[in-house]
């Protein structure tokens, strides 16, 4: 599979139109999931949601093996960030 390249610009927009459209309509009413971590495949747009990163990837990537996959954090712009490098 070929992995694509993305900007970040575009990342982030395609991690909030999947949050709005495919992950809170799911959330009936219960709070904000702000922390936890949105793995998102780029093709199926099939997504796991889970407070620890390895989690919501594994869940996608034992689903969908050839996924192609873009975590987000519900709440932040960047999944992570890094200081001094």
């Amino acid at each position: 599979m070929v992995r694509r390249e993305i900007t970040p610009e575009d990342a982030e927009a395609f991690g909030k139109r999947i949050y709005e459209e495919k992950v809170r309509p799911t959330l009936n009413g219960a709070e904000e999931p702000v922390g936890h971590f949105l793995s998102v495949d780029l093709d199926s747009e099939e997504w796991e949601l889970d407070e620890y990163h390895h989690k919501a990837a594994r869940r996608l990537l034992d689903r969908l093996p050839d996924a192609d996959v873009f975590t987000f954090r519900v709440g932040f712009p960047a999944a992570y960030m890094s200081y001094g490098f």
